[in-house]
Parts: structure tokens; sequence; C-alpha cells
């Protein structure tokens, strides 16, 4: 077994997910984009923060290329997730389109792989032994979370990822 296969294998896996997730991330990404750019929006994120007992911080945004800083975006804002989802619910009342917890899920199969991608990466030791375990908490986190979604849409990509990565 080649690691660095792994890895490829890993990168093409997650990078087709995130793909069919794209319209789970994009209120994410917008809502984010939207406090960045709109002055009075900063105001409104700071009120928000001081509801929730959080600081306001400024939250970088991801390069959709790069699955982990997509990853390394949702890590910066799971604590301010709450804030995030009233912001964008509250302002798009009208339209009925609203973030839920199935958006942020996203989070913890993406951590799952952003560990297995470091420890693929390492060089000056030996790590077989490491990434066969890694594998398997893959194959474990994508099927624990296909069997714990009820929605069809969320069901049928991650037992897409599980094809990718079994096969």
């Amino acid at each position: 077994m080649h690691v660095r296969c792994c890895a490829h294998i890993l990168n093409l896996c997650v990078q087709d997910g995130l793909d069919g997730l794209r319209i789970l991330l994009e209120p994410i990404r917008g809502v984010i984009r939207w406090i960045r750019a709109v002055r009075s929006t900063k105001r409104i994120f700071k009120h928000k923060c001081d509801e929730y007992g959080l600081r306001k911080k400024l939250i970088s945004l991801d390069t959709p290329t790069r699955w982990n800083s997509t990853y390394k975006l949702l890590h910066d804002v799971i604590a301010y997730r709450d804030v995030l989802t009233d912001m964008y619910n509250e302002s798009r009342a009208t339209d009925g389109l609203f973030i839920t917890n199935d958006h942020w899920f996203i989070h913890d199969v993406l951590e799952t792989f952003d560990n297995a991608t470091h420890i693929f990466s390492y060089v000056y030791e030996p790590n077989i032994h490491i990434v066969i375990l890694e594998c398997v908490k893959i194959i474990c986190i994508i099927k624990q979370t296909s069997e714990a979604n009820p929605d069809l849409f969320l069901k049928s990509l991650l037992d897409n990822m599980k094809v990718n990565w079994c096969a």
C-alpha cells in the first residue's frame, strides 16, 4: 500500500463530496461574505456575538478549490454557528431558505479527513499502521453520518463518498 496513493484518493473523495455539498456550504459562505462586506451587518454581527457571549472576530473566507481551507473555515466559525445561523435565517425569512444543523455536520466529517491528511503526510517516521487505522476511521465516520442523516440528499452524497473511498 502506498501512503501517497491514499492521500490522493482521500483528496479526490473529499473534493467529490464537497462538490455535492456546495448547496449546504454556500449559505455559510454567503453570510460570512455579507458580514465582511456590509458595515451595518458588522454591527449586527457584534450585537449577536454579545447576545451569545462570544467575542466578535474577523472571519476569513475559504478557497473553494482547496477542501482543507473549507474545513478550516468551518472550524474557525463552529463556535459562531448559532450567530451565523440566526443572522442568515433572519435575513432570509421571506424566501424560506434557512440554515439548519445539516449545514454544520460537514465540519465533523471534514475533521476526520483533515486528521487523516496530516497522518498520510508523515515523512520521517513509519506510518503504515496509522494509515490503515485512519482509513478505517474514515469508513466509520462516513457510515455513521450516513446512517444518522435521514435526509436522502445527504445520504446519497455520503454513500457516494463511501463507494469512492472503499473502491
